[in-house]
């Protein structure tokens, strides 16, 4: 009787303590309080960092772990980011030799900083996603620019995700 009681004890206490990988409820550091930084555009392509920011904003809001404030002074924590790359290539090709398939990959480096400015973390990480080409070049266009936010869409998730599993 006397295991029975020591083995539930065991259990009560060390299962009281689980918790699940990334489900922390701040970044590290003890961020709770995140001051997302204007995204640099290092890339030729327009408007990546203004798409990014917005996703990441609206990721982290609807996350709740933390909080999305205005400014450096309200904040824990900065995030920094950078677009570093954006492609679109073919990746498969017709018999008549011309691209049928295309791939939209996106890098960005990314830092987050305590409010005293130290660098807790840096971190490279990339998203793509595939899109076909369409008959004419303008549509061809609006699906690169349509998969373009989508793979924005992906890599602040991806962001968010590398964040609260303490990259």
């Amino acid at each position: 009787m006397r295991k029975i009681v020591l083995v539930l004890l065991f259990f009560v206490l060390y299962g009281c303590s689980y918790n699940f990988i990334g489900q922390s409820n701040s970044l590290p550091g003890g961020i709770k309080r995140l001051f997302i930084a204007n995204i640099t555009n290092s890339t030729t392509e327009p408007n990546l960092q203004v798409y990014l920011k917005n996703d990441l904003v609206n990721t982290f809001d609807l996350d709740r772990r933390v909080t999305v404030v205005g400014n450096t002074d309200q904040a824990d924590g900065i995030l920094r980011v950078e677009v570093i790359n954006y492609s679109v290539d073919p990746i498969s090709y017709s018999s008549s030799g011309f691209a049928n398939r295309y791939r939209c990959a996106i890098v960005v480096k990314l830092k987050l900083l305590n409010s005293k400015g130290k660098v807790i973390e840096n971190k490279t990480l990339e998203s793509y996603q595939d899109f076909n080409a369409q008959n004419d070049v303008d549509a061809t266009e609006k699906a690169r620019q349509s998969i373009s936010k989508d793979v924005l869409n992906d890599l602040s998730l991806k962001i968010r995700d590398a964040l609260f599993v303490n990259f």
